[in-house]
């Protein structure tokens, strides 16, 4: 029988694949890959071998044997084209792929060989993360709008960007379980949590700042698409808890500022809808108002009404890293040497907690924690 050997690799940020495993007493610990052992699956048309290799990939399966039973003309090209378009119908399985050896013979036996960034009990655990994440984060009342919110506020304060991960830096578990990722893992985890509550989402590949490799999502809210990248909502250096929004559904025009794709590849994103959220930093949110520092009038303390998207100044202060609770803010100001301030949302009067500059502001129970001088200090509120 003739036999052909095809190999083929992921064109995204490529990393060498080092898989793990998890040790009884939960520390993630190193160990070799087995090749999982399938069973053979017969076909006898191209949509079912396509179909049967889209349901492989998305068990993690490593070995894929499938007999083809049906017409072998130009089966050599169709065993081919039948795992390309398998890999589009497998987005999330695919985004994880490392690379593939595909072999066939003559009598239709083909095997196809992957190795992924990820592993089949590391998705079974993401899967239940992200389970857990959503009931926290979602409420059934939530718009389109809403939720895609709460799921690029939930990435970017949970996640830093980087590589010193024991678990691939460009899979979902690295988000989940270490806290840290490159925009691989980030735009793949935005992925499968928005797909799995019923919001029609892109994986997109492109580059930023010309010829860096980059990933990114295309989300559909209420009848349009947008942009929303999460990898760039994150801040760097990271800032615990906060999140912008220059990157939060928005055009092709805007992001095209900075970011390339092909367009063809993907559908157009024109609608300017929620532009109002350009500018929007250090935001804390009571109901339907946002309160921010906005980067578009030198960091000054403003509020976004999400229901009408207008933003009104609250006070002329330099306000960073805000955080709040009941009818009170606290932020670090900085038209008064980042000291640390407190502003009462009912009488707009300020007053000066912290004659020092604090940063990282977060509240916890009944007290608020900030740093000063490198060292985290607490205060009760």
């Amino acid at each position: 029988m003739k036999k052909w050997l095809i190999s083929s690799v992921a064109l995204l940020l490529l990393s060498p694949l080092t898989v793990y495993a998890q040790s009884p007493n939960g520390n993630i610990v190193s160990s070799s890959m087995t090749i999982a052992q399938s069973e053979t699956t017969t076909v006898s048309t191209w949509e079912q071998l396509t179909n049967a290799i889209v349901t492989k990939l998305n068990q993690f399966e490593t070995t894929i044997r499938i007999t083809y039973k049906g017409n072998m003309k130009n089966f050599e090209e169709k065993f081919v084209e039948a795992f390309e378009e398998a890999q589009q119908q497998a987005v999330y399985a695919n985004g994880h792929m490392d690379n593939t050896t595909m072999s066939m013979d003559s009598a239709g036996n083909a095997t196809y060989k992957v190795n992924y960034l990820t592993d089949a009990k590391k998705e079974v655990a993401v899967q239940q993360k992200i389970d857990k994440v959503l009931k926290t984060i979602i409420k059934p009342s939530m718009t389109e709008f809403e939720k895609v919110k709460a799921v690029n506020d939930y990435i970017v304060s949970n996640t830093t960007y980087g590589e010193d991960t024991i678990a691939s830096p460009h899979s979902t578990y690295a988000v989940l379980f270490e806290g840290q990722a490159v925009c691989q893992g980030y735009a793949l985890t935005a992925y499968q949590m928005l797909t799995q509550l019923g919001i029609q989402t892109q994986y997109v590949t492109g580059y930023v700042d010309g010829n860096e490799a980059h990933a990114w999502n295309l989300v559909h809210v209420g009848g349009q698409w947008y942009h929303l990248d999460t990898t760039w909502n994150d801040p760097l250096p990271n800032r615990i808890g906060a999140a912008t929004y220059d990157y939060f559904l928005v055009t092709d025009a805007q992001l095209k500022k900075d970011h390339s794709w092909i367009a063809a590849d993907y559908p157009a994103a024109t609608s300017a809808k929620y532009s109002f959220m350009l500018g929007v930093d250090f935001g804390h949110q009571i109901g339907n108002i946002i309160y921010f520092s906005n980067t578009t009038d030198d960091d000054k303390l403003y509020k976004l009404d999400l229901a009408s998207g207008k933003k009104t100044k609250v006070i002329d202060t330099r306000a960073i890293y805000i955080t709040g609770a009941g009818n009170f803010l606290y932020y670090s100001d900085y038209s008064n040497g980042g000291y640390l301030a407190k502003l009462n949302l009912q009488t707009l009067k300020v007053e000066t907690l912290v004659k020092q500059e604090v940063a990282n502001l977060q509240i916890q129970g009944n007290e608020l924690i900030y740093e000063m001088n490198g060292k985290k200090q607490k205060l009760k509120i």
